[in-house]
């Protein structure tokens, strides 16, 4: 059943910043963006990836794990997954060669939205609705 939940964590949550907890069994993911708050579930898009891994930035959250780009406001993808790395490089080439193999598959995985969660600010204390 969902329902409010206290989320400690967002209490103090300066204006360019993020950060996660457990909220109704959900982990989820709170960014303030320019003093407004936004949560989601903390999963990326593409292959669930713990967003709060990743950057928050201008406006937008960056998956630590293939670096897809979501609108730190409504969740919306904003750029693609990228499969290269910088260092990729000085991988071994038994690696480099099972990468490329799986680069097909990679690429048919979609990437998603991200899951915005209602959240609101009552007597100082931050609440998600999960």
């Amino acid at each position: 059943m969902q329902s409010w939940h206290e989320l400690h964590e967002a209490k103090n949550l300066k204006s360019g910043e993020m950060t996660h907890g457990r909220a109704g069994g959900e982990d989820v993911l709170v960014v303030n963006q320019a003093g407004e708050l936004h949560a989601f579930v903390n999963r990326c898009g593409h292959e669930n990836a713990p967003l709060d891994l990743g950057t928050f930035k201008s406006g937008v959250l960056k998956c630590p794990q293939h670096n897809a780009v979501f609108d730190a406001r409504t969740g919306e993808v904003r750029g693609p997954p990228v499969m290269s790395m910088p260092g990729m490089d000085k991988l071994p080439s038994e690696l480099i060669e099972a990468m490329v193999k799986l680069g097909p598959v990679m690429a048919r995985i979609e990437c998603r939205p991200l899951t915005p969660l209602p959240v609101e600010v009552t007597n100082g204390l931050v609440r998600v609705y999960v």
